[in-house]
């Protein structure tokens, strides 16, 4: 097995499921790769259990009832990551809006010693956006700006979704007290690792809009992203964070 492991949520990704998957095996480092897919009708899962005797114990698969949320995906990615011992787990989305090249970089930096989450950043040198919408570029840029100046949060990309996370910041999080399951999960995940004092670093990469298929976002999504930030921000003054530095510098030592 290896020690790294890409959690990708899929809803209808028939159109790029099979690509991304034989993208990330081709990487120079290995990584298995775990697809939790929420029922989608046309056919994604079935695509991905086709490719599982190509990649026999590298790819697997979480198949759920319907869409309940990305943060409830990811949930059960983490707590399956931990159950089998990984120890770099990463987000990434299934339309390569996320270029798997950069997960190497990603892994790179949460190797560091002093780093426990790495951050695939779209505004850490600017507007690293190709071929989204101005309006949408806008509302996502101007949300890290939001969620920075509310929470102290030092962060310039607050949102993204393109993530490694050393297994420690996993272990520490109480996953079942997450409470968003849309586009906040990604601030409170952020947000609740850096309370704990976990270190974290911004890695620049270039996110490009999918070129095929259906984009998921929603303003009702970004809605919960504005709203639940500052009721997020308000329940952690009164909350006690375990602080991180007791115990992360052995875990990292011993994982790298």
């Amino acid at each position: 097995m290896n020690n790294n492991l890409v959690i990708i949520p899929t809803y209808n990704e028939r159109e790029n499921i099979e690509d991304i998957i034989r993208a990330i095996f081709l990487l120079s480092t290995k990584f298995d790769i775990l697809i939790i897919d929420d029922n989608s009708p046309d056919g994604t899962a079935e695509i991905v259990k086709n490719l599982q005797n190509e990649y026999a114990g590298h790819l697997h698969i979480i198949e759920r009832l319907g869409k309940l949320g990305l943060g409830t995906a990811y949930i059960e990615g983490f707590k399956y990551a931990l159950k089998h011992q990984y120890d770099y787990i990463f987000e990434m989305d299934a339309d390569f809006s996320h270029n798997p090249l950069d997960l190497l970089e990603l892994l790179k930096s949460c190797s560091k010693e002093d780093v426990q989450l790495s951050i695939g950043s779209r505004y850490k040198t600017g507007v690293n956006v190709v071929n989204w919408p101005m309006g949408r570029v806008l509302m996502s840029y101007l949300a890290s700006k939001y969620v920075r100046f509310i929470t102290g949060l030092p962060v310039y990309d607050a949102t993204a979704g393109f993530i490694c996370y050393h297994r420690s910041v996993l272990e520490t999080i109480e996953l079942d007290k997450i409470k968003f399951i849309g586009y906040a999960f990604q601030i409170e995940m952020k947000f609740t690792a850096w309370k704990h004092g976990f270190g974290i670093e911004e890695v620049p990469i270039i996110f490009t809009d999918r070129s095929k298929g259906v984009s998921k976002m929603s303003k009702k999504i970004f809605k919960e992203a504005i709203f639940g930030v500052i009721q997020m921000k308000i329940k952690s003054w009164f909350k006690k964070y375990k602080q991180a530095d007791v115990f992360t510098n052995t875990q990292n030592a011993t994982a790298q």
